[in-house]
């Protein structure tokens, strides 16, 4: 609870004149997968993490067809919890805890991952879903990297439900892969984030647009 007090979305547009959307884990999901790697890897799982707690913010300019974007995402560090079905719940809150803990993401240090992006969509046809690229700044492990990240976008109801997914590699913010067994066992390199998010038109609070986001 604190950290979405913390956290709380403003409302006004991140562009001049654009339509403010956001997004969060009541209706979206952003998933990290890690595939395991090393010579008994047979005897471990890929990972799949879903971020608990996050928030996104989206301001939208679609004058004269022009679709620029600029895209906030903040993820609670700390929240990402296994759900490998391969796991009992034990073994799950085994691995929450590696990858909060300092070896990993060390949460307690770096309690956010935040992701600040630009980009544009490609002009609208008829009955079909538009498709973008976002230039993106990951935040991770105290570390700044550039992220290129392909998605799509569709109409749902007042809003819109937008999909795609990124690659990283750990090494590139400063973290080593997990490994044990002597090194036998252990996670890749390279990071994938999934994201299904629902965007819905921002919601102002009484009094007044809210401080730009930063």
């Amino acid at each position: 609870m604190a950290w979405v007090a913390a956290t709380a979305i403003a409302a006004a547009p991140l562009f001049a004149g654009a339509a403010p959307f956001v997004a969060d884990p009541s209706s979206g999901t952003i998933v990290i997968h890690a595939a395991k790697k090393g010579l008994l890897s047979s005897f471990a799982h890929d990972h799949r993490l879903v971020a608990v707690r996050w928030r996104t913010e989206i301001a939208y300019d679609d004058t004269e067809g022009s679709g620029t974007l600029e895209v906030l995402v903040v993820v609670d560090a700390g929240s990402l919890h296994e759900t490998s079905p391969r796991l009992g719940e034990s073994s799950r809150a085994t691995v929450d805890r590696e990858v909060a803990s300092a070896e990993v993401l060390d949460a307690r240090s770096y309690p956010e991952i935040r992701v600040h992006a630009t980009g544009v969509l490609a002009p609208p046809r008829s009955g079909e879903a538009r498709e973008g690229e976002l230039r993106a700044d990951l935040t991770l492990h105290g570390t700044t990297r550039p992220v290129v990240v392909p998605f799509r976008v569709e109409s749902s109801g007042d809003g819109y439900r937008a999909k795609g997914s990124a690659s990283f590699l750990q090494t590139q913010f400063g973290m080593k892969p997990y490994s044990t067994a002597m090194g036998t066992i252990g996670v890749d390199d390279e990071i994938r984030i999934e994201f299904d998010l629902s965007l819905r038109p921002a919601v102002r609070p009484p009094g007044g647009a809210a401080a730009p986001v930063h």
